[in-house]
């Protein structure tokens, strides 16, 4: 980051400064949708990376939600990530852990509290999502490397930690709470990277494959939910390999 800022720089909010710090992840991954029926939730890569797994609610009924819920209402499926065939499995698969930890010795400022917390895989680096302000608290991100502490969203717009990749490289974050967009932190490029949407729905429950060469995510209108969380349709980014 840069240590000096333009008078045009030190005119802008923290928010248009951070705003203004993203980079559009299409510059470095294509985005398929690999479903369409707006009732899918949880994705994972299926072993090999060919395959996506995810849930699926049965009823078309958004109404229905709200009155009953069984498990029996939703069934595990694949969908190949190129050709788009859809698998039917036997049984659900294991969502990926998200590593959370316990959070009552991370450094912070007495203002702040500590909502969640995660470690990369090689648990050598800690995020941390932390909540100040009065009642509309916001979320913050920080990044932990042994003795250093790195702020890694600004402004009054929350930042809602998701999780590392499987290699370390990237770290995801939710952005905003009406609309939202899904963040990707390439801690290898020092790069803010945020899947453009501009049909104000949810994008967020991001999962990587294996060696970080795609990444899932639910894109949602909120019409279905489960509890916190709300079914949508999946897509995939393939990132260009360097």
């Amino acid at each position: 980051m840069p240590l000096a800022c333009s008078p045009e720089q030190q005119r802008m909010t923290s928010d248009e400064l951070f705003r203004s710090s993203l980079v559009d992840a299409g510059r470095i991954a294509a985005t398929k949708q690999i479903t369409d029926d707006d009732r899918s939730i949880y994705p994972a890569f299926g072993p090999g990376d060919s395959l996506v797994f995810y849930q699926r609610l049965l009823i078309t009924d958004p109404a229905d939600t709200f009155y009953y819920f069984t498990e029996k209402m939703i069934r595990p499926y694949g969908v190949n990530v190129e050709s788009g065939e859809l698998y039917d499995l036997s049984e659900k698969y294991r969502y990926p852990p998200d590593r959370a930890l316990k959070v009552d010795e991370l450094a912070i400022r007495s203002s702040e509290r500590v909502a969640w917390a995660i470690r990369s895989p090689d648990s050598n680096v800690i995020a941390y999502e932390t909540l100040s302000g009065p009642e509309s608290a916001t979320h913050t991100v920080y990044l932990a490397i042994a003795d250093s502490v790195r702020q890694l969203s600004y402004g009054t717009v929350s930042c809602f930690l998701d999780r590392f990749s499987n290699t370390g490289r990237y770290l995801t974050a939710v952005y905003g709470t009406g609309p939202t967009s899904a963040l990707i932190f390439d801690l290898e490029k020092d790069l803010i990277y945020q899947v453009s949407q501009d049909s104000g729905t949810v994008d967020y429950m991001t999962n990587f494959s294996s060696d970080d060469s795609m990444m899932v995510f639910v894109r949602s209108d909120r019409k279905y939910s489960w509890g916190d969380d709300f079914f949508g349709n999946i897509y995939l980014l393939k990132f260009q390999m360097e």
